[in-house]
């Protein structure tokens, strides 16, 4: 029998390699080699199988950023931390296939879910640049969500420009533009 674990492992694996569009219940079961009801039996559809895959992926970026982040104080350490932890995840082994970027030519359900969690982590972003703002470590009338814009598009640039260009200094650039933009 093989465990949920086993196939969300199989499932992120194919995903990252081929994309969403490969992994189906079907397809799981053969690489697993395993009978298609033993898949079945934790994923009902592909739907649900998709899911899984987004979700453990926001797992593995909660374990790796947001969980080790969240003993800095709150404000402008916090934001730093989450950020400096985000760009060493975007730039480890960890994040290659494991969550996905390109969530616009996804399907509707994937993509939506996609947008929900990101849209949770700007505006985590946001509210720790407006706490920032509050606490006097940002210049007043500094916009939060300006900021986590522009802190998110650097990371965001920085996988890009690694990914699709081959510039092994994108993440120290991302670094240093995190750097300009709130303070060292």
């Amino acid at each position: 029998m093989v465990t949920r674990d086993e196939v969300v492992d199989a499932a992120s694996a194919v995903s990252g390699a081929e994309g969403f569009e490969a992994v189906t219940v079907e397809q799981l079961a053969k690489d697993l080699g395993v009978p298609a009801r033993d898949v079945s039996e934790h994923f009902s559809t592909d739907e649900l199988l998709q899911r899984s895959i987004v979700r453990a992926g926001a797992d593995v970026f909660n374990k790796a950023v947001t969980g080790p982040a969240s003993t800095a104080p709150e404000g402008i350490e916090r934001l730093r931390a989450l950020l400096e932890l985000w760009v060493d995840y975007a730039e480890s082994d960890a994040y290659r296939g494991g969550f996905v970027g390109g969530a616009a030519d996804l399907p509707g359900h994937i993509r939506d879910l996609i947008a929900e969690i990101a849209r949770s982590w700007i505006e985590t972003l946001a509210g720790h640049a407006r706490l920032a703002v509050e606490q006097g470590e940002l210049p007043p009338g500094t916009d939060p969500h300006q900021v986590a814009f522009e802190v998110h598009g650097l990371v965001q640039e920085a996988n890009w420009t690694f990914g699709v260009l081959g510039d092994q200094d994108a993440y120290n650039r991302a670094r240093r533009g995190i750097r300009h933009r709130i303070g060292s």
